[in-house]
């Protein structure tokens, strides 16, 4: 706990810097990524005050969102309004590349995914919301910002697809068109290809005014992400430590 806890403050003073430095007064929103993490480490998060945490696998998440429900002494939901105690259940984010067939799974305790990024997944999303009893599950289209993407390229889909994928996702019901994610990629410089994906949420924008989010940065590159106006960051080894090095 004590670790986490100084990892987060210590997080928190560098996003509170690379704010300042872009010129932001709003604060993004941290997203915790737990993959390789017990579910005992999202109940030290929540006692810490963060309950927004990500996942990139759904074997992994279900059993670990499971997990963490028989913790808090309730069953799992999708939108994590229920609580118990001083402590609500955490809202999770499916922040990895998803696979149609595992799309129901992923449902049953998400609430947010960030990697919606072809037709086929899209309409998978779309069946599978339909016979969902909850609240809209929150989208975001995930951007491939590679300057030349391959013709086979998973992972993301390519900028001129993204109005297609908005238009359809924005008139599905039991989902909600939220924004915009997107991996720095690693061959070139993360700045020039967040400010890329600031200018495709601007004109995501203009289209649906709803769509707000910016979900971008990581560890290495939270700053560039601040700077180009992320609204939520995907944070792992920063704030539990390296993976593979369970306490």
């Amino acid at each position: 706990m004590r670790e986490i806890a100084a990892n987060l403050k210590d997080l928190r003073g560098r996003i509170d810097r690379a704010a300042a430095q872009a010129g932001r007064s709003d604060q993004p929103e941290l997203i915790v990524v737990t993959k390789t993490f017990p579910a005992e480490d999202v109940l030290r998060l929540a006692q810490l005050g963060v309950y927004e945490v990500g996942e990139n696998k759904d074997q992994e998440a279900s059993a670990k969102a499971q997990q963490t429900a028989e913790l808090l002494g309730r069953s799992t939901t999708a939108d994590g309004s229920s609580t118990t105690g001083k402590l609500r259940a955490p809202r999770w984010h499916f922040v990895g590349q998803l696979q149609s067939n595992k799309v129901r799974s992923v449902l049953g305790y998400a609430g947010v995914i960030h990697s919606v990024d072809r037709p086929s997944l899209l309409k998978a999303l779309i069946k599978a919301a339909a016979d969902r009893q909850a609240q809209p599950l929150d989208c975001l289209i995930q951007v491939d910002l590679r300057e030349d993407i391959p013709a086979d390229s998973r992972g993301g889909a390519a900028p001129d697809q993204v109005p297609t994928l908005a238009a359809r996702l924005a008139e599905a019901d039991g989902l909600r068109l939220a924004g915009l994610m997107a991996v720095a990629p690693l061959e070139e410089p993360a700045e020039p290809a967040f400010q890329r994906l600031a200018c495709l949420s601007e004109q995501l924008r203009a289209e649906h005014p709803e769509a707000t989010w910016i979900s971008a940065g990581m560890s290495g590159d939270l700053e560039a992400a601040v700077a180009a106006g992320a609204t939520h960051l995907r944070i792992g080894r920063d704030v539990l430590g390296h993976r593979g090095q369970p306490r």
